[in-house]
């Protein structure tokens, strides 16, 4: 991982769930999605989540600590100085947009810290609006299966049609994670 550790990435992604003041469960569902992903074991993040909650208590914005690269001082050395692979990087996009999306509104928040790290990284922008697109239609269907589930009884047309936004979101994540992959060639 070219220096950087997981615990930093973690960081990163807890940190940018408190960026709009609120933390959803979805967002924290993915977040644990996330940190088995990364094999983050329970003691750690925990001390992740507390170290986080002490920066955000010295008053100071989530994008102004990330900015000043004040990362650094709290996590280890080498967070935002390239060392990783464009995919890798383009994952780590990836995962806060998805994030970002959890409670159903990208904030304008969310939004600059992305931004920023996609310029600061020289993310692709149209990698970066793949992702937000993406991001746009698996929130749209979501509302669809949520429709679906208030709309239809329980019974074999519900679930034939929840199975098929099912699949369509399963597509959505297959192609963003072919277009990470691609970016490693």
């Amino acid at each position: 991982m070219f220096g950087w550790t997981c615990d930093e990435e973690v960081t990163l992604y807890y940190l940018y769930m408190m960026a709009d003041g609120e933390i959803t469960y979805s967002e924290e569902k993915i977040f644990d999605d996330i940190c088995r992903n990364l094999q983050i074991e329970t003691v750690a993040k925990n001390t992740i989540i507390e170290k986080c909650k002490e920066l955000i208590n010295d008053k100071e914005d989530v994008f102004s600590i990330i900015r000043r690269d004040k990362l650094d001082e709290q996590v280890g050395k080498g967070w935002f100085f390239g060392l990783r692979d464009a995919s890798s990087l383009a994952k780590i996009i990836w995962n806060l947009v998805n994030l970002g999306y959890a409670d159903s509104i990208y904030s304008n928040e969310e939004k600059k810290i992305v931004q920023y790290l996609v310029d600061k990284w020289s993310i692709s922008l149209d990698v970066y609006q793949e992702f937000i697109d993406t991001a746009d239609a698996m929130s749209a269907l979501t509302k669809q299966k949520e429709w679906i589930a208030s709309t239809f009884s329980k019974g074999s047309i519900r679930d034939k049609k929840e199975k098929e936004v099912d699949s369509e979101i399963k597509q959505l994540l297959n192609d963003v994670k072919l277009t990470i992959q691609e970016l490693t060639m």
